[in-house]
């Protein structure tokens, strides 16, 4: 039998005593894309930091790729998992993934991917070289691989972060909000990007955090949805993305519709005053 991807049991994390995850237990599958769908403030990020083993938990098992977390050598379990964390950008917030040296060059900043490293400090092979270029090409930053990475639109940035994680071939691939603060433009690059991924020959596990319906890929196998640090549902899409369980997990009335296999929310005017009474 091929072990879940992740595994948490009864995880529970508290913080200045403030519950943060409940009771969290719940089983990803490996291969294709979960996502982990909730409001701000729900424990998404709590939660894949618990995967990661940047928090350690109060109560509770965490499994990831068959290893116990705390009971492992974390350092080689994060050679086999990659994160994108754009949102991290303060030096006491970064996980692999999320900061990379302005002044590198595009290219520089994937190289950093092999290394784990927020700069370029050692000397990439020639192996290591092409790779990055093929992985720039994959996210359609074939054009900007020499071009400082500050210099990138917002959107090319988040790309070149992903093809920074994808530098190791990870078994793994957590994406936490990695479309925030972006444009339409932007955010759809970013998206196809994911969803080229998966077209792949044996993509890796990608666990894509949000909290926009619109961002949830037509491959998506698994969705998990969130509401104050607990898990309140896992299912599919077709089970989850309803009215009814939207509308209980955002505490907002919402319709969704179904084009061309994505997910809409509305929200009527109507709705307004009953939120700003809540």
């Amino acid at each position: 039998m091929i072990k879940p991807a992740v595994e948490l049991e009864h995880v529970n994390v508290v913080r200045g005593g403030r519950p943060i995850l409940r009771d969290v237990t719940l089983r990803i599958p490996r291969g294709g894309c979960t996502v982990v769908l909730g409001p701000n403030g729900c424990g998404k990020t709590t939660l894949t930091r618990t995967m990661t083993g940047h928090m350690f938990v109060n109560s509770g098992t965490v499994r990831v790729l068959g290893e116990q977390i705390g009971r492992t050598d974390i350092r080689q379990l994060r050679r086999r998992v990659a994160v994108v964390n754009p949102v991290a950008d303060r030096a006491d917030l970064h996980v692999s993934g999320a900061v990379v040296d302005a002044d590198l060059t595009a290219a520089e900043a994937v190289l950093t991917g092999f290394f784990g490293t927020v700069g370029l400090y050692d000397r990439p092979t020639g192996g290591q070289k092409a790779q990055a270029l093929r992985l720039l090409a994959a996210v359609g930053l074939e054009h900007r691989t020499e071009l400082a990475f500050n210099l990138l639109s917002t959107g090319e940035q988040r790309r070149c972060l992903i093809a920074r994680a994808l530098a190791i071939s990870p078994e793994l691939l957590v994406l936490d909000e990695p479309t925030a603060g972006l444009d339409l433009a932007g955010r759809e690059q970013v998206l196809a990007t994911v969803d080229t991924l998966l077209q792949r020959p044996a993509p890796p596990t990608i666990i894509f955090i949000t909290h926009h319906v619109e961002e949830i890929s037509p491959r998506t196998e698994t969705v998990i949805l969130m509401q104050g640090g607990a898990v309140t549902a896992v299912g599919s899409a077709e089970q989850l993305i309803t009215p009814e369980s939207l509308t209980e997990t955002f505490g907002c009335k919402v319709f969704v519709r179904r084009v061309h296999g994505r997910y809409w929310l509305e929200v009527l005017p109507e709705a307004w005053h009953d939120l700003l009474d809540a």
